[in-house]
């Protein structure tokens, strides 16, 4: 009995302290811990995607970053947006630069097909976009340095 008793009190002692010893800083670092604001920490699947964030471009809540344009996620770390906390997930995806073709038009009125002034790989950059997301949803979608929402 007396072990047991040990044993229990050596549990209970050392559950509290570990989670005596968590700091808000610790909830971006260790993937096991989940956020009381921000909720679950979002999850990859086996082919490195988030699901929520391939579930909220599907449904259209953005349109310039799908899932056929994304080059790579980033780790979710915990961060501010419109005074709230969020899981912010960066997203680095290619996005496409201005319009450098021309369309001549005959003598006689009729277009002639496009002409590009650029090569292909000139005309893509690419951007890094956070994706907000709380309570297992996607919430915002924000440009990671100037945080002005993405369409």
């Amino acid at each position: 009995m007396k072990t047991h008793s040990s044993l229990l009190a050596f549990l209970v002692v050392f559950g509290l302290g570990m989670f005596a010893s968590a700091r808000a800083s610790d909830y971006a670092t260790n993937p096991s811990f989940n956020h009381p604001m921000a909720g679950l920490r979002p999850a990859k699947d086996f082919r490195g995607r988030y699901p929520t964030l391939t579930k909220s471009m599907r449904a259209g809540h953005v349109r310039s970053v799908t899932p056929e344009n994304v080059v790579s996620y980033g780790h979710p770390s915990i961060g501010k947006y419109n005074n709230e906390i969020y899981w912010l997930v960066p997203v680095t995806f290619y996005t496409a630069g201005p319009d450098t073709s021309y369309q001549q038009i005959s003598m006689d009125g009729r277009p002639l097909p496009y002409v590009s002034r650029a090569r292909y790989s000139a005309t893509q950059f690419s951007s890094v976009v956070y994706a907000c997301v709380r309570g297992g949803r996607v919430e915002h979608w924000i440009y990671k340095l100037s945080k002005t929402p993405v369409r």
